[in-house]
């Protein structure tokens, strides 16, 4: 019999057209469970780009009092900035922190009407490498000696002086941590019994064909010779089920994309190029490794002497 890989090619091609209704069924399985694969992935991607953007925005504001010396600020916004996980150390002046709450109010002109001179104190900004560790430094900074130089109560500097989303963060972070493993749970989870399923499709489209598989036994042919056509079938039909899933999530994304934009620009929805780069390995990786598995496991048991 022939052995070269063209015969191998040309036999899985005609297999795959004399019984197109299994192969069919073989890819819209296929394609189905990869596209829930693929739209579950996107949806933890953009879940978790929102997740990170929550927790970049935490930061610790140190309040100054007015009439603090400027040697007593600079030490220790010196001291701060060479903290463990401090990323930068930024001072607001009482000017600035006005115009920020012009901006902020301008919907609100009656707010800033009201005001009576600039109430608002200066403050020293911190922005941490690791969010997650802002207890650990908000308890070196209320440690620090030079502290109650700049603060109107040095004795309890947490109860006015430094704020940081007490109670807020934590509750931020422990939702953001669930929702996390979830996600990640549930796309294993949904990706096994995608496996699963698909696999059992192939096995069922050959085992409709097992006396054609039995016929070549009989007239001698080997093992890899008989399996060969039925592996790259299993991969041709991964393969195809793979890529729609991927067009379809592509068209998909395009239509949402320009609504997300317009509608809701203030949350992180965008779904990058490396997230679409890790989407399309992701689901031909798992296309192929379903028609390997499914049809190198299914033919393996009508092989067995």
């Amino acid at each position: 019999m022939a052995t070269n890989p063209g015969y191998f090619i040309r036999e899985t091609l005609s297999s795959f057209r004399r019984n197109w209704v299994m192969s069919v069924v073989a890819v819209s399985i296929i394609y189905i469970s990869l596209l829930l694969v693929g739209a579950f992935f996107i949806t933890s991607s953009v879940l978790n780009n929102v997740m990170t953007s929550f927790e970049s925005k935490v930061s610790i504001q140190v309040f100054i009092k007015d009439g603090a010396a400027n040697s007593s600020l600079q030490t220790l916004q010196s001291d701060i900035q060479r903290m463990p996980n401090v990323k930068s150390v930024t001072y607001v002046s009482k000017a600035e922190a006005l115009a920020r709450f012009k901006q902020q109010t301008k919907n609100e002109p009656e707010l800033v009407n009201q005001l009576k001179g600039n109430p608002l104190p200066a403050s020293l900004e911190v922005a941490l490498v690791d969010p997650r560790q802002v207890q650990t430094v908000v308890n070196l900074i209320v440690k620090d000696p030079n502290l109650a130089n700049v603060v109107k109560t040095p004795s309890d500097p947490l109860a006015n002086d430094i704020k940081y989303g007490q109670g807020v963060v934590q509750n931020l972070f422990a939702a953001t941590s669930v929702v996390r493993i979830f996600a990640l749970a549930f796309l294993i989870l949904l990706l096994v019994v995608s496996l699963v399923l698909i696999g059992n499709t192939i096995r069922l489209a050959i085992y409709a064909r097992r006396r054609e598989i039995g016929i070549m036994r009989l007239v001698g042919a080997s093992n890899w010779f008989i399996r060969t056509p039925f592996l790259l079938e299993g991969v041709l039909q991964a393969l195809i089920g793979s890529i729609l899933a991927l067009l379809t999530l592509f068209a998909a994304q395009a239509i949402i994309d320009p609504w997300v934009q317009n509608n809701l620009r203030f949350f992180p929805l965008g779904v990058s190029g490396a997230t679409v780069a890790q989407l399309a390995g992701l689901l031909i990786f798992a296309g192929i490794v379903i028609g390997l598995l499914g049809s190198g496991s299914a033919v393996r048991r009508y092989l067995k002497v």
